[in-house]
């Protein structure tokens, strides 16, 4: 049995005061009040037909008070239908006897209300609430607890109802109320902060509950169990914003709190699993069970219900399928025993336990379940109600992948047809019928209906992409970009290959996607904001909060159905209108939002038309390769695309690989030791440039955008065994990030050929600080790093990655490599450099640096590769951002490294990308990164590499030079020195590079010495 649910305003109700002299049995009466008193609920349920008979012959207060007593008893024992009609007899007797105090009926009313709402009954709820409000606001006045909790309570009705102006208008005015501020302002800020979230002003709920957070600091305590309840209000919009390690710090504070102070285990219980679903979401499967294994109760409630279908879902992602249908078997049965099997969580959970099955590949109690799910959902679903057409579309794809092709199109596209009727086509819901089709009509081999539908996905996703990047975080934008948007672009490229022989146009819509998609999340949203926010502009400031606002609101309205977006007091299109304008103002007061959000629409003829007659552009695109009939799953099949356009192409053209996996396995483990052991490399131009090559060295120039493994291989270094030549010798590239780049170097402002002079950083002292100075692990607690870009589990990692107790060791060759920029420079009429060597590179001057024309920084770099972080403390889960794991190593770095302690300035001397992401590059031509392996990064299909490339370009450079493996120090500064020698003697920047290239290439053979570095960029 679990414990006695107390309704909110029962210690008003005092029972002996209205006992009246009419009183018919006081011996029922003492026996019903004993057993509630001693929460011996079961004697009082078997008094029911008593206390029925005692009300229809008495109707005084004790049969009221008796039948309060009885309803609470059922509720005890979850029996909801029995205590709503139980609660009405009680509301209905204290209305008719005579004189009843207006208070007592206000109290039996919100009880009603409390109960149906557990029963989902919210608009009785809303009119009993309401009612209960009006009562205690005429009898007590606005300034009583029982009016202001009423009101909070009703306000969370009316979100629940999707009501959400109306929530906020009820809060918003409680908050005018001065006893509200001197006893309920935490409460109703909570509640607040709440419904802004719920509405889609997710920055504005942030800030509320933010400022909640303090004021209960300041007013109750950081161990009070309401600053821990904040704390887990507080991580809802971290969770949505996908900051996870935020709200995992969040809950785990909560918790530490909470178990010092006891008879909390509701907050508790909530709390961990709020936890385990974070765990489960980020992948943490086994942290996510043991915690689930904490909270898992006995008893057979609603609520033990949905905690065990979580953990049966996280059971499934771990393995264990015997465990996890156990667990759905056991929600299924307390939800049909409590709920029958015509209800909604009953058809959710065995719709869940289906999908679960099928991952298992038990195929036949998959389509089993589903039918039996989706044949639930027409009894008790409407049509309109968005939650239907899943359960059609689930039985579509059902048969689908059953072969039953015909009951496969009749059920998806009726899903399809219901979302056309009843959601905005810029739904995401939309997108997924939309999808669904695509393959289907693939499948029946009807291209140009599939290529409509892949069409009306795409739209859907590209509005997606209008209303919520801009207010999504780094995070967020990856995981939207993985999980919704690649797959399906993946898939519409093997469709376009498929059938490019009937439809050519086809390949330009293949290279339009890549063009729009590839880079997607390495828009400088982050940094934009940062400079905005940090203006003095205080009109800027407000304009853009206003629009951001304005961005989340309208994403929230394209996740609504009609019947919902009826419900609000706002108007799409007003909205999107607004949106426009604010965008068009900021553009013009803003370059950096210019930059960052106003980002232009371009096809492939766009890049076309800015190609000189004899030159041509690749993307190069790698996808999984899809069939319609692979029952919805990816083959284990990777295929590169080269898509060519020249400026007479009248399609672009393809060069396919079809050996991808090969190509980042076996291949690159070839070219890979050809470098390392400076042997001739006889077999990689066959393997990834040959069929290029064919086709692109009659152009003077070629622009290449990489993909996948292409991001790891300097194109130049590739030998040529039938001319005895390197690509370097043979064909001039130009790497880009994207094709499209092209566009805004052309219309951009001319760039001067001369080289610019270039702020120098080299040689950092890598002993600076605590090593120096003989500071021990001993240091005052004061001296711990509050800054540091890197948590434990990466500096352990980096120990790791350095080998052993050497940490960093001094590189002088790249002090040499300074002073003879330096020197060449002051033999020039260019201005002259500035220069930071050794205790001068240290992060925080290299963070100070404002738009030098070239920066250049000579000292290690750093890349973790997965298998160098994955086996590391527990800490060390967050360190997974790829950000986190490459980077620059600045003066005071070892200090840190080996203590965990800064060096007296509060930085770690670790320049991560994450950090360089935000640096002031705004007008950078040039970013040299003369390290170590500075332009590897983790590969993300579509993304090129996330590493210090892509955080340079995204702090502004237009160009970097970066290696791909470690280089030899000696070679690198002369490599470096012949540059610049040649960029001052008036060559443009990839001539001066290439050529410097060719000068090291005749003193060292072999290309580890002299094919490293690349440019990107222009």
């Amino acid at each position: 049995m679990k414990k006695t649910i107390i309704l909110i305003l029962l210690s008003q109700i005092c029972i002996f005061q209205f006992l009246t002299a009419q009183d018919g049995n006081s011996k029922l009466f003492n026996e019903i009040e004993t057993a509630f008193n001693s929460e011996d609920f079961e004697r009082i349920i078997a008094n029911k037909g008593e206390i029925l008979n005692h009300a229809e012959v008495y109707g005084d207060t004790t049969s009221a008070e008796m039948l309060y007593f009885l309803g609470d008893a059922y509720l005890v024992y979850d029996s909801l239908e029995s205590a709503l009609v139980i609660m009405q007899k009680e509301v209905d007797l204290r209305k008719k006897i005579p004189s009843t105090d207006p208070i007592l009926i206000a109290d039996a009313i919100y009880n009603l209300a409390y109960i149906q709402q557990l029963a989902d009954n919210f608009s009785q709820a809303k009119v009993n609430i309401t009612e209960a409000a009006e009562l205690y606001k005429n009898n007590l006045g606005i300034s009583s607890p029982a009016y202001v909790e009423s009101r909070i309570e009703l306000a969370k009705i009316h979100g629940v109802l999707g009501e959400h102006k109306t929530a906020m208008d009820i809060l918003e005015n409680l908050l005018k109320i001065d006893f509200v501020l001197e006893q309920y302002q935490h409460v109703v800020n909570k509640e607040l902060g709440m419904a802004y979230f719920d509405i889609g002003y997710y920055s504005k709920s942030e800030d509320i509950l933010k400022d909640n957070l303090i004021f209960i600091e300041e007013n109750f305590g950081k161990q009070s169990i309401d600053y821990a309840e904040a704390l887990v209000t507080l991580a809802i919009p971290y969770y949505y914003r996908s900051q996870y390690s935020d709200a995992e710090l969040l809950y785990t504070q909560a918790l530490d709190i909470i178990n010092k102070i006891s008879g909390n285990e509701l907050l508790e219980e909530n709390t961990k699993n709020n936890l385990a679903l974070l765990y489960w979401k980020i992948g943490l499967y086994e942290e996510s069970v043991n915690i689930f294994q904490e909270i898992l109760d006995k008893e057979e409630t609603l609520n033990n219900a949905i905690t065990f279908n979580n953990y049966a879902q996280n059971l499934i992602e771990i393995g264990e399928q015997d465990s996890a249908l156990y667990y759905f078997d056991k929600s299924l049965k307390v939800i049909k025993s409590q709920l029958g099997v015509e209800s909604e969580l009953y058809i959710r959970v065995l719709k869940e336990k289906a999908l679960a099955l099928n991952k298992a590949n038990d195929i036949e109690n998959y389509y089993k379940l589903m039918n039996e799910s989706f044949l639930a959902s027409q009894k008790i679903l409407d049509k309109s109600n968005p939650e239907y057409s899943k359960y059609e579309l689930k039985w579509g794809i059902a048969n689908f992948r059953m072969n039953n092709i015909k009951q496969a199109e009749k059920h998806i596209n009726s899903a399809h047809q219901l979302r056309t009727k009843y959601l905005n086509k810029k739904h995401p819901l939309y997108a997924e019928t939309s999808k669904e089709l695509a393959e289907l009509t693939w499948f029946k081999d009807d291209p140009k209906k599939a290529k409509n539908y892949f069409k009306e996905t795409f739209d859907n996703y590209f509005a997606q992409i209008e209303a919520y990047f801009p207010a999504l975080s780094e995070q967020q934008k990856a995981n939207f970009y993985t999980h919704t948007l690649r797959s399906t672009f993946e898939e519409f490229n093997s469709f376009a290959i498929a059938y490019k022989d009937q439809d050519a146009a086809l390949l330009g819509d293949m290279y339009d996607y890549q063009l729009a998609t590839k880079g997607l999340i390495m828009y400088a949203t982050a940094k934009a904001r940062k400079d905005i926010l940090a203006s003095d502009n205080e009109k800027l400031k407000q304009q853009y909060k206003n629009w951001i606002s304005t961005k989340e609101l309208i994403s929230q309205l394209y996740s609504m159905s009609e019947e919902e977006l009826k419900q609000q007091d706002l108007k799409l299109d007003s909205l999107i209108e607004y949106s426009s304008v604010l965008e068009k103002e900021l553009s013009r007061a803003s370059s950096e939002f210019e930059e960052a959000y106003a980002a232009k629409n371009y096809n492939w003829k766009d890049v076309q038309a800015k190609l000189k007659d004899n030159e041509a552009a690749i993307e190069m695109i790698r996808f999984r390769e899809f069939t319609p009939d692979s029952s919805g799953l990816f083959k284990n099949k990777i295929n590169y695309a080269a898509l060519l356009i020249d400026k007479k192409s009248k399609y672009p053209e393809l060069i396919l690989f079809e050996n991808g996996f090969e190509l980042e396995n076996k291949y690159i483990k070839n070219y890979k030791n050809a470098i390392r052991f400076k042997v001739q490399d006889k077999y990689s131009y066959d393997f990834y440039w040959k069929p290029i090559a064919a086709k692109t060295k009659k152009y003077d120039k070629l622009y290449f955008s990489p993909d996948g493994i292409y991001n790891q291989i300097s194109i130049n270094v590739l030998f040529n065994n039938e001319t005895d030549k390197f690509v370097l010798e043979e064909q001039n590239i130009q790497l880009l990030t994207n094709t499209k780049d092209l566009i805004a170097y052309r219309e951009g402002k001319p760039t001067s050929n001369l080289a610019s002079a270039p702020t120098l950083f080299g040689f950092p002292n890598y002993n600076k600080g605590i090593i120096e100075e003989g500071i021990n692990d001993n240091g005052s607690a004061s001296d711990i790093v509050e800054n540091a870009s890197l948590n434990r589990g990466l500096r352990g990692s980096l120990q790791r990655y350095i080998r052993g107790n050497s940490l960093v060791t001094a590189l002088p060759g790249t002090k040499e490599e300074v002073n003879k920029i330096e020197t060449l420079y002051e033999n020039s009429d260019l201005s002259q450099p500035k220069t930071y060597l050794a205790n001068e590179a240290d992060e925080t001057q290299i963070k100070s640096v404002q738009n030098p024309r070239v920066l250049h920084i000579a000292t290690h770099g750093f890349f973790l590769e997965d298998n160098q972080v994955n086996n590391s403390e527990e800490e060390d889960k967050y360190s997974e951002n790829p950000l986190l794991k490459s980077g620059l190593i600045m003066a005071g770095a070892n200090s840190f490294i080996t203590t965990g302690l800064s060096q007296g300035t509060r930085q770690d001397g670790i320049l991560t990308a994450y950090e360089a992401m935000n640096m002031n590059l705004t007008n950078t031509e040039l970013v040299v990164l003369s390290a170590c392996e500075t332009g590897l990064g983790e590969l993300k299909n579509g993304e090129g590499v996330y590493g210090l490339r892509r955080a340079f370009q995204v702090a502004g450079a237009e160009a970097i030079i970066m290696s791909l493996w470690s280089v030899d120090d000696e070679a690198t500064q002369e490599l470096m020195t012949a540059f610049y020698e040649n960029w001052i003697g008036g060559k443009d920047k990839l001539s001066a590079f290439n050529d410097a290239q060719k000068t090291i290439k005749d003193k060292y053979k072999a290309p580890f010495y002299w094919g490293a570095f690349v440019m990107v960029g222009e």
